[in-house]
């Protein structure tokens, strides 16, 4: 190849490329090795185990491999001082006086045992090391803890999370509430395809497997909304299936179990009242359930009996506000493409009043 052919990086490209740290440090994704629950602890600290260990050995590698470069150059130097030619394999004579055939022999032979030590036994001993130590940590996680405050089943769907609390007779989506300070029994399973759930600051990520149930436990040691997302590709929409883990004191989140178990509340004027006739007598009906008006297909879409007190909608797609609510029912594939929501098409004057009952639900 020509020189001339040879491209070089410009400087946009080079300013990119060293830009690309800070742009970094601005993505949303918490710190994984910034833990809050016991569970995240533990992965936090194998990794840093694991991080610290490399650190020191690539360090003493790179150091001995500057310490080989010189060695070398010291023999060459010794091998020509003393006649021979290392580039053509000749040794120097024996007996001219230099003393350096002694010397490469002495080199030699020490350079044999670091190798076997230095190449061999030492990092024998950290493999085996750090290997007991990781398996002992992550043994942690399939010895259930003693004391587990509830049970909740989370199942992943394309692309939104439904979240059921059996023993509170709660069902909602992309929204989990959890006691700070208590371990929380999650099951895991999928309606569709593979997902993995994942929380970052709380757990490490497991499977979500159509017809099997993966189980782990989580457990928030301050009170605090926590980020979630699927870990694994599951199609069109993978990067927003997100949800949150809001953890709460415990009679913070009595309180909210109770209210979420009510059924929906009823309209307070006119206007609510007929868009709550909308959604009953409109498709919207067909996949969502209000719990006390109408009963949707199980799993086709999120319960919707209080969602006017989710943070988020579509998966975090949106914040919950009155303007994205009405975007969302409008046109949710331009929004969310890929997506298994529907456009609603009602007269402008039913979309407003549904647009009040569901914001009214609260």
């Amino acid at each position: 190849m020509k020189m001339s052919q040879v491209r070089v990086p410009s400087r946009k490209a080079a300013a990119a490329l060293l830009s690309l740290p800070l742009l970094l440090t601005g993505c949303e994704m918490p710190f994984a090795l910034d833990p809050r629950g016991p569970a995240a602890a533990e992965i936090a600290g194998i990794w840093w185990l694991l991080f610290w260990t490399a650190t020191v050995v690539s360090m003493i590698v790179f150091a001995l491999l500057g310490v080989a470069i010189v060695r070398a150059r010291a023999i060459a130097r010794e091998q020509d001082a003393a006649g021979g030619d290392p580039r053509e394999g000749k040794p120097a004579d024996v007996g001219d006086g230099h003393g350096a055939p002694a010397r490469v022999s002495w080199l030699e032979g020490r350079t044999t045992g670091f190798v076997i030590i230095g190449g061999g036994i030492i990092p024998g001993v950290i493999l085996i090391a750090t290997t007991f130590m990781t398996l002992s940590g992550l043994a942690v996680f399939d010895t259930p803890p003693e004391d587990v405050a509830f049970t909740v089943t989370v199942r992943g769907h394309m692309f939104w999370w439904e979240i059921e609390y059996p023993d509170h007779g709660v069902v909602t989506a992309n929204e989990m509430h959890i006691p700070v300070g208590q371990s929380v029994r999650v099951e895991l399973e999928s309606a569709d395809v593979i997902h993995s759930f994942w929380v970052p600051q709380l757990h490490g990520k497991l499977e979500m497997v159509p017809g099997r149930t993966n189980v782990i436990y989580i457990q928030a040691d301050e009170a605090g909304v926590y980020f979630g997302k699927c870990a694994e590709f599951c199609g069109q929409q993978h990067a927003n299936m997100e949800f949150l883990v809001i953890a709460e004191p415990e009679g913070d989140f009595e309180a909210w179990a109770e209210r979420q178990a009510e059924d929906a509340p009823e309209p307070t004027d006119a206007l609510a009242e007929r868009g709550r006739d909308v959604f009953v007598d409109s498709q919207c009906a067909l996949c969502h359930t209000i719990r006390g008006v109408s009963t949707g297909a199980p799993g086709a879409g999120p319960d919707l009996t209080h969602l006017g007190t989710r943070r988020t909608l579509a998966a975090r797609t949106l914040v919950n506000v009155r303007g994205n609510l009405g975007g969302w029912i409008l046109d949710p594939q331009g929004i969310k493409p890929g997506s298994r929501m529907p456009a609603v098409n009602v007269p402008s004057e039913d979309f407003i009043a549904l647009l009040e009952y569901l914001d009214g639900l609260r």
